[in-house]
């Protein structure tokens, strides 16, 4: 048998390996998270009070594809909140982003004032101007006590907060923004309009 026939069947070999492996792996039940783990009763969430349907997002204030999704999210949980879902928003601030900390730790602080929700939006709509002179401005905007505001945005139970965030997505495997769970399970997205698509489908 000469060489050039032996590196052929070889490739030959390592290509159905591959492709049965691949059957293998598609074949496996999708893993379904613990609820405990992704929406502990401890984080941001709106919506129905009695869910059919969970849908969890980990996100990052300075990440351009959050802010994308962001009218998307929004549109959701307007349509299908009656309908049974809940939406849970837990922080993942990426390393490579400068304010990401700082922004999530500006939403934490805002929520203490019941105004997470709008703040949130606030970051997406300015994420080109974050920095450390405008998150007060914010707070001014939407009329919080700014003083309360900045002791809280540096507390320990912020840095709680976004860290018990952090470790849950670091424990669930994410090391991209956004990512979606549904029910538990990872929501594996072609296109961000899919993800309407899966949410009405989970309510049916």
């Amino acid at each position: 048998m000469s060489n050039e026939t032996k590196i052929f069947l070889g490739i030959i070999i390592i290509t159905i390996i591959a492709i049965v492996g691949g059957a293998f792996l598609f074949s496996q039940p999708t893993k379904t998270i613990n609820p405990e783990i992704l929406s502990p009763n401890t984080a941001w969430a709106t919506g129905s009070a009695t869910p059919k349907s969970t849908l969890v997002e980990f996100s990052d204030y300075e990440c351009p594809a959050c802010k994308q999704v962001k009218p998307i999210v929004n549109e959701i949980i307007s349509k299908y909140s009656a309908k049974g879902l809940r939406f849970v928003y837990r922080h993942f601030p990426l390393p490579q982003h400068k304010y990401a900390i700082k922004a999530a730790a500006t939403a934490e602080a805002a929520g203490k004032q019941g105004k997470f929700w709008e703040m949130g939006d606030l970051l997406f709509d300015r994420q080109s101007e974050l920095s450390d002179d405008l998150f007060p401005k914010l707070a001014t905007e939407l009329k919080l006590d700014v003083d309360q505001f900045s002791k809280d945005q540096i507390s320990q139970e912020t840095n709680k907060r976004i860290g018990d965030d952090t470790a849950a997505g670091n424990q669930v495997g994410i090391n991209a923004t956004p990512t979606f769970f549904l029910n538990g399970v990872k929501v594996n997205l072609k296109s961000f309009g899919e993800l309407e698509v899966a949410v009405a489908d989970s309510l049916k």
